[in-house]
Parts: C-alpha cells; sequence; structure tokens
C-alpha cells in the first residue's frame, strides 16, 4: 500500500532505540454501550504489554449506563492488573467528546504517545505492539491502521459493499483536497504522538463523529508526519452508531472547509496560529497578474533608481525591482531571508521610520495601509515629516495596493447574511481597516496624494490552483478587474504622488519686506 511517511535513516534507528527506552505510552480505550465485548477486548490484548512499565491503559466509558465498566473492573481484579484504569464519565460525551478527555489527560500526565483503541471489538487489540513498534521506529507524529490496503480483505472482513465503497469515494476526495496519498482517513485505530497532540487546538473539535476527520485535517495542516500499515477488517455484532449518511456529510463539509481555508477564503479556529501553510510562500509571488506582479510594471515604467519598499515582507518586489537594476531599501519589523534587499531597515511601522521615504524615486505601499492602526496618521505623517517636499513640486510615485472589500464575493456573502474572516486574502484576521475602491481614494486625496491612475487586480487564480485551468481563471479574471474594478478587483493599486504638507508650507514661506513710507520720499 502507498504510505505518507518519512525517510527512515540510521539516524531514524537511534532515535527510536532512545523512545523505546524512555516513551510513555497510553493505549486510551473509548467505550459505549460496549458490554458485551469490552472484558474480550482485553483478553486479547498481548499479556506482555499489561507488565511493561512505560504502558498503562484509560478506559474512559461514555456513560454507557450498562455493566460494562464493572465488569470489565472485576476482570483487572481478578488478575491482579495495576496497569489499567477505568473511568466512567457523568454525562455523554460523544464520540469526539470523549477523545477529548483522554487526549488532554495523555498531555497532563506527560504520555508520549497514545493509542486509540476501541471498546467493541473492531479493531484487532493483537496489533497494539505494531503501532508502538511503528511510531518507536519513525517517530512520526501520526500513525493509522488503514483497512483499505486490500479491499477483498476489507470485504472479506465484513465491512458493508456501501461503507467500503463509501470510505473509497471519500478517501479519493479528501486526498485531492489535501494533496495527501492516504489510503483511508476513516479508521478508528490511530496513534498520535503528544507534541503532535499539544500542537493543535483539538479541544474545539466537534464531539461528533467526524472528530477523527478534523483532528486529521489539523495534522495535514501543519504538516505532521503520518504513517499506515495494514491492518484486518472485522465486522461482527458490535452495535453502529454511526449514522453514515450524516458522517459522510460532516466529512465532505469539514474537508472543504478546510481547503477553503488554506486557500484564504475562510477562516477556522481549528487551523489558525498553527504552523504557516505552504501558500504562505507563494504570498507575493510574481504571477502573471498578481499585484506585485503589476506593481514590477509600475516601477519598470517609472525608470525608479531607487526605491524604498515599506513593510517589504518576504521582498518578492524588492527581488524584481533589483534585477531591473534598482537600489531597494526595505523597511519591516523582521528581515527577509532571502538576499533581495540592497540595504534593509528593522523598524516599526507605528513609530517614525528611519529614512525620509521621499529621497527616493519611487515608494512601495503594498498590502500595508490595511493591517496599521491609523493607515490616515501615517500617510499624513509621511508627508509632514519629510524634508525633501517642496511647495510647487510634488514627491516620487508612491504605490499602494490593499485588498477591495466590496470584491464580488464578499458583497454575494453579505446579501446571504455570511461574513467570514480568513487567514489571508481580503478578510484577512490581521486586517483593521476595510476598504474599497471609493474609500481608498478619498482616504488618499484627504491625506494630501496626488491620484495619477487605479487599476483593479485580479484574483491570483495562478497561485492559488496553478496549471492550465489556474491561468485561464486568471485572463478572464483580469479583464473583468480592467473594465469593472469596484466589482471584480480582488485588490487595487493606486499609483499616486505626495503633495507637500503644511510643514512644508511653512518651512518655506518668503518673508515679505515692509513697504517704504511714502512721506519719507525726497
Amino acid at each position: 500500500m502507498t504510505q505518507d511517511s518519512m525517510t527512515i535513516d540510521s539516524s531514524d534507528t537511534a532515535a527510536g532505540v532512545r523512545r523505546a527506552k524512555s516513551s510513555k505510552i497510553l493505549v486510551f480505550v473509548v467505550a459505549y454501550r460496549a458490554e458485551r465485548h469490552l472484558v474480550s477486548v482485553f483478553e486479547r490484548v498481548p499479556a506482555h504489554l499489561f507488565d511493561d512499565p512505560r504502558i498503562h491503559f484509560l478506559v474512559i466509558d461514555d456513560a454507557s449506563g450498562d455493566a460494562g465498566p464493572d465488569l470489565l473492573q472485576a476482570w483487572i481484579d481478578e488478575r491482579g492488573i495495576e496497569s489499567v484504569t477505568v473511568t466512567r464519565n457523568p454525562m455523554n460525551q460523544g464520540y469526539g467528546g470523549n477523545q477529548k478527555l483522554g487526549y488532554r489527560q495523555a498531555i497532563d500526565a506527560g504520555y508520549d504517545f497514545t493509542i486509540l483503541l476501541h471498546g467493541d471489538g473492531q479493531y484487532a487489540p493483537e496489533l497494539l505492539p505494531r503501532f508502538i513498534e511503528t511510531w518507536e521506529r519513525t517517530g512520526a507524529d501520526v500513525v493509522l491502521g488503514s483497512r483499505m490496503g486490500d479491499l477483498a480483505s476489507a470485504r472479506a472482513g465484513g465491512m458493508p459493499l456501501y461503507k467500503l465503497v463509501g470510505n473509497q469515494v471519500l478517501t479519493r476526495f479528501q486526498n485531492l483536497l489535501t494533496g495527501r496519498n492516504l489510503s483511508e482517513y476513516h479508521t478508528g485505530y490511530r496513534g498520535y504522538s503528544s507534541a503532535f497532540l499539544a500542537k493543535v487546538p483539538f479541544e474545539i473539535n466537534t464531539n461528533d463523529f467526524h472528530f477523527d476527520t478534523e483532528i486529521l485535517l489539523q495534522a495535514m495542516h501543519v504538516s505532521a508526519s503520518v504513517e499506515e500499515f495494514d491492518i484486518p477488517t472485522h465486522y461482527g455484532d458490535e452495535d453502529c452508531h454511526v449514522d453514515g449518511l450524516e458522517y459522510a456529510w460532516n466529512v465532505t463539509l469539514e474537508t472543504l472547509r478546510y481547503r477553503m481555508h488554506r486557500m484564504g477564503m475562510r477562516c477556522s479556529l481549528r487551523y489558525r496560529n498553527l504552523d504557516d501553510p505552504p501558500w504562505r510562500s507563494q504570498t507575493g509571488s510574481a504571477a502573471p497578474y498578481s499585484a506585485h506582479r503589476m506593481a514590477s510594471e509600475a516601477l519598470q515604467a517609472l525608470s525608479a533608481h531607487t526605491v524604498l519598499d515599506i513593510g517589504c515582507g518576504a521582498a518578492i518586489v524588492a527581488g524584481a525591482a533589483e534585477a531591473m537594476g534598482a537600489e531597494v531599501t526595505g523597511i519591516d519589523r523582521q528581515q527577509p531571508t532571502s538576499g533581495r534587499l540592497h540595504r534593509f531597515l528593522k523598524a516599526d511601522l507605528d513609530d517614525p521610520l528611519p529614512v525620509d521615504p521621499f529621497e527616493y524615486d519611487a515608494v512601495l505601499l503594498l498590502d500595508i495601509l490595511e493591517e496599521l492602526e491609523d493607515p490616515e496618521g501615517f500617510l499624513l505623517a509621511l508627508r509632514n515629516r519629510s524634508r525633501v517636499l517642496r511647495p510647487g513640486a510634488v514627491g516620487p510615485a508612491v504605490l499602494v495596493a490593499t485588498p477591495n472589500v466590496a470584491f464580488l464575493t464578499n458583497r454575494i456573502a453579505l446579501l446571504f447574511g455570511r461574513f467570514n474572516y480568513g487567514d489571508r486574502g481580503i478578510l484577512d484576521i490581521a486586517h483593521k481597516r476595510l476598504m474599497n475602491r471609493a474609500s481608498l481614494l478619498r482616504m488618499l486625496r484627504d491625506c494630501g496624494y496626488e491620484i495619477e491612475w487605479v487599476r483593479g487586480v485580479p484574483i491570483p487564480w495562478e497561485a492559488v490552483i496553478g496549471g492550465r485551468l489556474g491561468r485561464w481563471l486568471e485572463r478572464v479574471s483580469t479583464l473583468l478587474a480592467k473594465y469593472w474594478q469596484t466589482m471584480f478587483g480582488f485588490q487595487l493599486l493606486v499609483q499616486c504622488r505626495p503633495l507637500p504638507g503644511v510643514e512644508q508650507v511653512l518651512g518655506d514661506r518668503e518673508r515679505l519686506a515692509p513697504a517704504a513710507d511714502p512721506s519719507h520720499e525726497s
């Protein structure tokens, strides 16, 4: 079967030996109305695991109201086993809610790896050593026991045909949207490292059965390492508490929400503020019709020799300008990792800038104004603090790019009462000011900047989707943004120039000599 895993070398083996000697492992058994199966599950656990000082078993019965936990405790007491703790929830938490309790306890108690085992006997407890060995050998964040490595075996194990087909359809759909190549997303036999569990907000996931999907999508989002191995399928007389159609619908919706979050089209607390996803490195890429590409073309048309990039970020446009022969000075809170800048100045944009921006041939303000507490005050301060602006002349070109909050999709969403922030895009959660074409131009004019031109920037489809479809969609989007900026401009790019401010006029006034007194004329 295809595995989504890490490459293993000798260093991995050595690390596995260290994990085997020092790790603490929790086997977490979820139980709900499993009275007929719970004891038999523990009877099938390899006996040596009960004697391993690194391993502990935690059973959480989810307020079943049956005798399952009591029968298991009697079985444990009869054999003098000390490595099993049996608990019962006072109120039903749901399949996902019960898992939250176990994982939180695993983290708080200092366990390194947690294996999820079902108390109804659907998954083979004989394979617990295989989970432990796989984790110790690879150090994977997630270990999955897959029933779909051999479809014939799954059918032979009693999996109904409709469940097998549904499993395969959902898994292929999820692989398509996540970019992974897992053989199964829907196995309930899985293990998680505590390092991974501590990294993701699993406690805000659903309490329902698609919790397994949500936590696996969180693993995708943080680029967690995943290992799979084949397990046998067993469908016996256990009770099924899952509504298949409802489950499939919830899985589909959540996977779509995950993909939309990755694309910056919505924002979910389940994935926010985790590791930067891959598209972060694409932001500002030199895609054919992106705002940064259009800004680079504008710089070339200006023949600017010196450029100040305020809030330079990854210095994408700076790199393009340097390649055209310009010398670029970048200002930001953090220095870009690339060597694209002629000069870098570390500064907070809420403080006075360390240079006079209008000493340069061109100034870049790309995707900056919307993130400032007071963009009007910032624009005014640039003019009022300048020593080079003079009455009777305009300053250098200033290129401003900002998202267009009146873009078509936002209008449609508001029409239906929806307003969703995202991790990027127009409604980036970090944006403190939302602007459309009219409010942007009004702000620039009120702050003393003379508008030369405005251009609509299309959706960067090529950066989001890529390939032939992405290029085609971006061409269409470009035409629409060109002729109807207010509706189809995903961003707005403005070229303007600063006019001298009050400070410059006051400092450059001509003091007139008093007129001669006619009575003193000879």
